[in-house]
């Protein structure tokens, strides 16, 4: 389907999207540092965790290596303010643990049709 990043997750959060994003049969590419964002072909979406207290900071050098890729913010805290926190920071979406496969499917879908209507 899509070739997705996972940026620097904590691994209780990475290992339970990772799982649901193979049942959706996507490629996953794991980056550790903002230079490997440079590197290697460009992804259709990049998660990021959003519970990291330099979360703007590690978004904004991310707009800065790749604008165009979405960005979906990974959290493991449901509130609201924390989810309209990450939307104004520039996040694309947003999602919380746990991750169900329709939700990770809608979101991709979404922002991957309007990154691809952008595009056009």
């Amino acid at each position: 389907m899509s070739r997705v990043t996972l940026f620097a997750l904590p691994e209780d959060l990475e290992r339970p999207l990772a799982q649901v994003l193979r049942e959706e049969a996507h490629k996953i590419v794991r980056k550790l540092h903002l230079q490997d964002l440079r590197r290697g072909p460009r992804s259709d979406a990049l998660f990021l965790s959003a519970d990291d207290p330099d979360f703007r900071v590690a978004l904004s050098r991310v707009r800065e290596s790749n604008p165009e890729v979405p960005v979906i913010a990974v959290t493991r805290v449901p509130e609201t303010t924390h989810w309209l926190d990450a939307l104004d920071a520039g996040a694309t979406d947003y999602c919380g643990a746990p991750f169900e496969r329709i939700q990770i499917r809608w979101i991709l879908n979404s922002v991957i049709r309007t990154e691809r209507r952008a595009a056009a």
